[in-house]
């Protein structure tokens, strides 16, 4: 009779003494500030992440407006990870002008005049190419495609994003002046916008990105007509 009582308690001394290991996520994380003037565009653009896959790891945000000081996971944008695959839409290959190639691009300026290119620069990735140009050069759209933004970004200044399909976008931004609208549908080669020095710029520029499922490209090596 006295077997059962004596091991319960004995297994209730041995458990009762184990260290107690409370569950931790010991998946790493990383996390980004909100910074006045920031909005889901500019947030997304500088973590090289789609809007979508900020939304998704954050999603409380509300797109138009996001609180600085507030802080945001970073989503991992690897092609292996769920947010990745979140915005790439089903392609069917074996349909020609479903997928963008060098061919299909074109430089947003007629003349080239390189001041700054893609890169690394003072420690930081420069996700795009600065075309110099005098004020008010008109600046045309890289290919067909429907605007996704145009408006004002904190470091980008007067900006607009293009969303072409199948995973590209294009963007412009310093801009003087912004001539199309949000959702609009736009033509390669049609103005969209004049070079300005708007945002943190020190001269008259475009600043031309190329991205694909929020990953940044060297334009010049995505483009047919390289410099």
């Amino acid at each position: 009779m006295l077997k059962f009582p004596f091991l319960l308690l004995t297994i209730i001394m041995v458990f009762g003494c184990a260290p107690f290991q409370p569950y931790t996520d010991q998946s790493p994380r990383n996390y980004y500030i909100v910074k006045p003037d920031d909005n889901i565009y500019s947030i997304a653009f500088a973590l090289e992440v789609t809007p979508g896959q900020l939304r998704h790891a954050n999603p409380w945000i509300n797109p138009l407006y996001i609180e600085p000081g507030k802080r945001l996971v970073i989503p991992d944008s690897s092609p292996h990870s769920d947010y990745a695959q979140l915005e790439r839409p089903e392609v069917d290959q074996s349909k020609a002008g479903n997928r963008l190639g060098r061919s299909d691009l074109i430089w947003p300026l007629a003349r080239l005049d390189v001041s700054s290119p893609f890169g690394r620069r003072r420690g930081r990735l420069h996700a795009g190419i600065d075309l110099r140009a005098p004020r008010g050069t008109p600046i045309r759209a890289a290919a067909a495609g429907r605007v996704k933004f145009s408006g004002y970004n904190r470091g980008y200044g007067h900006m607009i994003v293009i969303d072409h399909g199948a995973g590209i976008e294009t963007a412009y931004a310093h801009n003087q002046r912004n001539m199309v609208q949000k959702g609009q549908r736009v033509q390669q080669g049609m103005t969209i916008a004049t070079v300005g020095n708007s945002g943190n710029a020190s001269g008259y520029h475009v600043h031309f990105e190329i991205r694909r499922y929020g990953r940044a490209l060297d334009p010049a090596r995505q483009l047919q007509a390289g410099l």
